[in-house]
């Protein structure tokens, strides 16, 4: 988390860890604007029709996460966690995982503590499945990944962890068994943060990528202040862990693939990884966003080779050339180019970038140009994700704030722990807007944010969200945004390709608008959004034409497909209507 210009950090070695204090410094930049105050949430709203509502307490989802803060301020307890949105129980629409922490030191977690399954019923109103289902809590959660790994047509899960508690579990149809052994994925003890699932080399099978932050153990914490007050220390301090790869070989078992891969010998301080075709060229890609040390753009050769590709393309550093404090990531096309933008999270006074793609692969952070770098400066900020929030065919842009110290208050009089999120809108033409003030009381609960996941909850046809916070409750988000537009939905399910459509590509035709989106593993922060692919298609009643690209290159066409409607497509076959919740879908 980088102080950029405004702090001076003392570390003094903990517990005789270490046989001398250390010194560190932030790097110079600009002086911080002004930040994050309570007097932010008294402005008057902005007039727009995008609104959230707030559900949890009608969706019966009832969570706390709890990061046993202590005395010590460790690290991991003011940074997790994540939620997964996807459909678990195949009855089409995505269930909730909400990941929880616990202590640091013992290895039993008190029951308020655990992780949290909740089945959906289709119409936001959710079921705590997580004793029925068996959903362990192993060791200091952070975040998770889905995807189904062995192609019986169940999703499976990765639960990421402090000091090496990944685990990997087979979805069975009735619940989860873990497989972490049996499938070879073997835990080094380290800081595993997000991840995500993907075939590599569509080869038809799903690979994991795992991100990993820094070597912080519960023995070499170091005790960090600002002035002569005890905080939580910056990752500055400690040494960068390499992130891992993991090879499927198709038959339920992986290979630590990082070293022929290209990437073992790459250690950045890893918190964030989004998953997608960046350069076009039929294969996924992956942005890692890292935390004070440069980004990472893994671009894939299709083969099971990654070229770090980052710096060529201008998308490791600031606009400056500084390194910043990534926490989140996702891509969009956010001017409607054809081409994959990257955006990035980052630390309070620095801005959420957004990486606009030019012709010849070249990408510029045009956050200030496009509306975002003013307000996003303002706050602290972790998990992110474009979502067509009024169905117009363009998407908006959310994203879930909370400052790391708890005790932020009593150095200075101009920033809180808990901070609001902020609601973009976007104007149609890849410039951006803040929202946040007049869409909703949702948008109006402050807490302390860190994971975040979109996707249509009530099966409306308009795409809701929910937030993890740390030491809070989780957030239930659903959107009345008035005058909606047409929508279409699209359950995609490969055959030859991964059972997930992992990698698909969708580019939909309705009238004079071309909408492309792509089934993605992994976005925001520890967290993973639904899998289906949601078409917001303005006024039309009917998209046109539908040319879905499936992993591996085959491509299918469908046409004139009516609007208002969920359709589920199994890959070479006609798109089967369904309503989401309404009956359990066996694999076929």
């Amino acid at each position: 988390m980088n102080y950029v210009g405004i702090r001076t950090w003392i570390a003094i070695a903990s517990l005789g860890a270490f046989g001398a204090g250390c010194e560190e410094k932030a790097g110079g930049g600009r002086e911080a604007p002004p930040l994050f105050t309570s007097a932010e949430t008294a402005k008057a709203p902005v007039e727009t029709a995008l609104r959230f509502e707030d559900g949890t307490e009608a969706s019966g989802v009832r969570f706390l996460h709890v990061p046993a803060r202590t005395a010590d301020r460790f690290m991991p307890e003011i940074m997790g966690s994540g939620v997964v949105l996807a459909d678990f129980d195949r009855d089409g629409a995505p269930d909730l995982l909400l990941v929880n922490s616990g202590a640091l030191r013992g290895t039993v977690r008190t029951p308020e503590a655990r992780n949290r399954f909740y089945l959906n019923d289709g119409k936001s109103r959710f079921r705590d499945a997580s004793d029925a289902w068996q959903v362990p809590s192993p060791g200091y959660g952070m975040g998770a990944a889905a995807g189904d790994f062995d192609n019986d047509g169940w999703l499976d899960l990765f639960l990421t962890g402090f000091g090496g508690s990944d685990v990997l579990l087979r979805n069975t149809g009735a619940g989860f068994e873990d497989v972490t052994a049996r499938a070879g994925v073997r835990s080094d003890g380290r800081w595993s943060t997000s991840a995500g699932f993907f075939d590599m080399e569509s080869d038809g099978d799903l690979d994991l990528y795992v991100v990993r932050y820094v070597d912080y153990r519960l023995e070499n914490a170091l005790k960090c202040w600002h002035n002569d007050v005890h905080v939580y220390c910056t990752p500055i301090l400690y040494d960068a862990v390499p992130d891992r790869l993991w090879r499927n070989d198709g038959g339920g078992r992986f290979t630590d693939a990082s070293g022929p891969a290209g990437i073992a010998g790459v250690a950045r301080k890893g918190l964030a990884l989004a998953t997608g075709d960046v350069d076009a060229d039929g294969d996924v890609d992956l942005y890692v966003a890292n935390d004070t040390s440069r980004n990472l753009l893994w671009l894939n050769d299709g083969r099971g080779r990654f070229e770090d590709r980052a710096m060529q393309a201008g998308v490791a550093l600031s606009e400056a050339g500084a390194e910043e404090a990534g926490m989140g990531a996702d891509f969009s096309d956010v001017n409607g180019d054809g081409l994959v933008d990257i955006t990035r999270t980052n630390f309070q006074s620095e801005t959420t970038s957004i990486y606009r793609q030019s012709p010849g692969f070249v990408f510029r952070e045009v956050s200030d140009a496009v509306g975002v770098g003013e307000s996003a400066r303002a706050r602290l900020k972790f998990g992110v994700d474009f979502f067509d929030a009024d169905n117009d065919g363009d998407e908006d842009l959310l994203v879930a704030n909370g400052h790391i110290e708890d005790n932020v208050g009593s150095y200075t009089s101009s920033v809180t722990f808990a901070q609001p999120n902020t609601l973009y809108e976007n104007l149609g033409d890849g410039r951006f807007r803040d929202v946040t003030t007049g869409a909703g009381p949702a948008l109006q609960d402050v807490q302390v944010s860190r994971g975040l996941a979109t996707g249509d909850l009530d099966g409306d046809g308009d795409l809701d969200f929910v937030v993890a916070n740390n030491g809070g409750t989780a957030q239930v988000c659903m959107n009345t945004s008035a005058g909606l537009g047409g929508f279409v939905g699209l359950w995609l399910e490969g055959r030859r390709a991964n059972r997930s459509a992992l990698g698909a590509r969708v580019e939909a035709r309705a009238g004079e608008r071309t909408i492309v989106r792509e089934v993605r593993g992994a976005s925001s922060y520890l967290s993973m959004c639904d899998l289906r692919v949601h078409l917001g298609i303005g006024s039309s009643t009917a998209v046109d034409q539908i040319t879905i690209t499936w992993p591996g290159g085959a491509t299918q066409v469908l046409q004139a497909v009516a609007a208002g409607a969920y359709y589920r497509i199994l890959e070479g076959q006609p798109p089967q209507r369904f309503v989401p919740g309404d009956r359990r879908i066996d694999p076929s």
